[in-house]
């Protein structure tokens, strides 16, 4: 069975300034699979959030190529990366990103209002599914200022899922919460992985190699297998 779902082949990215170019990612090859949780560690400085812009189609390689189910990828207009963006991946921040004026489960609709495959009732429908899922049905009509910072990181992990994508990239999901709640986030990542998305955790903390089913490591630039 291939579960080959993202392939990067001699991947590039370089900065220029004035005087000098900065080599950021160096000839990056690596596959991920759907059904595992990856963890991305380095130092600050590292390329960490390069990689991640790239993997999210956010950004462009300088060279190399990004493939997607066997089909390159690479470098595509605005238009079709953000129709990729919508279909394939979700994207999970450490400020949560949620839209104060918005209720949680309203916060949770916002990405299927440009889902021309979801019309307006099933929305409401994969809202409250996705609510129950996370243990947050109760919460539903509450502002984002009413909400615990777990219950908001919840909301965006929801949020995330509403298009049901494959791959679901996580930025430090945890750097605002304490121990517990970090526990009860790297668990929910964890279930991700296990029902078949390909869950890609950039993370400063240890905590989360408890959780990964690979341990990935970018130092100068190299992505190279670390811990398991």
């Amino acid at each position: 069975m291939n579960n080959k779902l993202i392939e990067l082949k001699y991947l590039k990215k370089n900065y220029e300034t004035i005087n000098e170019k900065i080599e950021v990612l160096k000839n990056i090859n690596y596959v991920f699979e759907k059904g595992k949780l990856y963890a991305i560690k380095g130092h600050s400085g590292s390329g960490k959030t390069t990689l991640i812009k790239i993997l999210g189609l956010m950004d462009n390689p300088s060279s190399g190529e990004y493939y997607l189910f066997d089909k390159s990828i690479t470098n595509l207009k605005d238009k079709e990366a953000s129709l990729y963006r919508m279909k394939h991946i979700g994207f999970i921040f450490q400020d949560y990103n949620l839209n104060p004026y918005l209720k949680a489960s309203e916060n949770i609709i916002v990405p299927m209002i440009i889902n021309k495959e979801i019309n307006k009732t099933d929305r409401n429908k994969i809202a409250n599914k996705l609510l129950k899922e996370f243990g947050l049905e109760e919460r539903a009509n509450h502002f984002p200022k009413e909400l615990s910072g777990g219950e908001q990181q919840r909301i965006a992990i929801a949020r995330a899922l509403a298009n049901d994508p494959d791959i679901i990239i996580a930025d430090e999901p945890t750097g605002n919460l304490d121990a517990e709640n970090e526990k009860i986030i790297f668990k929910f990542l964890k279930n991700l992985a296990y029902k078949g998305k390909c869950v890609i955790v950039v993370s400063h903390s240890e905590e989360i190699l408890e959780y990964a089913d690979i341990s990935l490591i970018l130092e100068n630039g190299i992505l190279t297998e670390g811990q398991r």
